[in-house]
C-alpha cells in the first residue's frame, strides 16, 4: 500500500470510530443527565525529501463531551433533583466516587438514596445518605441540604471538576482524574429532570455526513486496489 493508501486507512479508522460516537450519543437521546460526545481529529505534517512533497494524516485524536446543560423537567417524586449550573452528583463505585448528572434517584431497602443502577449517592463528605424509615415528607433546598419531616439528613454532594480531566465511563458516569471540588455556584432544584443534551435532529444529519464521507473513502480504497493489482498484472505481462 503506498502513502495515499494509508492516509485514506487512518481516515477511515477515524471516521468509524466518530459514527460509533454519533450512534451511542442517538441511543442516548432520552437518557437523564446524558452529555453528547463527538469525534476531535488532528493533522499530522511530515515533511518527505526535496522531490516529494509533505505528506499529511488525520487521525482522529479524542473523543469531546459537550457539558452544554440539557433542558428541565418537573416530576412528581421528590427524589427526582437536578443541578441548574456546571456541577454533578457524587455517586459511590468500586473505584472511589464517581461523577454524574443523571438525578433519578430513589430509596433501597435501608433507606440510602441510590441511583437508577443502584449505586449509592453520597453527600458532601463521601457518606451515604439515609433518609429515616417512615419519613412523610423529603425537601430538597437550593444548596442541597435535605430534610425529612423537617430534620435535617444531610447535604447531596455536588461537585464541579475540569472538563478537560472526566472520563466518561459506564451507567452514565465521568471518572475525575484531576480531582474534583465542591461546587460553589449551582443549585438543586428538587422534583426536576436534566434531559440529554443531544439533538436527535442534529445528530442524524451529522451521520448521514460522516456515513456520506466514510462511503467515499472506502471507494477510493477499492479504486486504489483496482490500480495496483491492475498494474501487478500488466507488469506480468511483460
Amino acid at each position: 500500500m503506498d502513502n495515499a493508501g494509508y492516509i485514506d486507512l487512518s481516515r477511515q479508522s477515524g471516521l468509524l470510530r466518530e459514527m460509533n460516537a454519533i450512534a451511542n450519543n442517538i441511543a442516548n437521546v432520552n437518557t437523564i443527565g446524558y452529555r453528547r460526545e463527538s469525534a476531535l481529529f488532528a493533522e499530522h505534517v511530515k515533511a518527505l525529501d526535496d522531490v516529494d512533497p509533505s505528506i499529511s494524516i488525520a487521525t482522529m485524536d479524542r473523543r469531546y463531551v459537550d457539558f452544554t446543560e440539557g433542558e428541565l423537567a418537573t416530576t412528581q417524586n421528590p427524589l427526582d433533583v437536578a443541578i441548574e449550573g456546571q456541577g454533578f452528583f457524587l455517586v459511590e463505585s468500586p473505584d472511589g466516587p464517581r461523577l454524574t448528572r443523571a438525578g433519578s434517584f430513589s430509596l433501597n431497602a435501608v433507606g440510602e438514596i441510590i441511583t437508577l443502577g443502584g449505586r449509592r449517592v453520597l453527600d458532601e463528605g463521601g457518606g451515604p445518605l439515609v433518609i429515616p424509615p417512615q419519613a412523610g415528607s423529603i425537601a430538597v433546598a437550593s444548596d442541597g441540604s435535605i430534610t425529612a419531616d423537617g430534620q435535617a439528613v444531610g447535604r447531596f454532594g455536588v461537585v464541579t471538576a475540569d472538563s478537560a480531566s472526566l472520563v466518561r465511563e459506564g451507567d452514565n458516569l465521568f471518572r475525575a482524574d484531576s480531582g474534583y471540588e465542591t461546587a460553589t455556584t449551582a443549585r438543586v432544584r428538587q422534583n426536576a429532570l436534566e434531559g440529554s443534551n443531544v439533538s436527535a435532529v442534529s445528530e442524524i444529519a451529522r451521520l448521514i455526513e460522516v456515513q456520506r464521507t466514510y462511503e467515499m473513502g472506502q471507494k477510493f480504497l477499492q479504486d486504489e486496489n483496482e490500480r495496483i493489482m491492475r498494474a501487478v498484472r500488466e507488469l506480468g505481462e511483460t
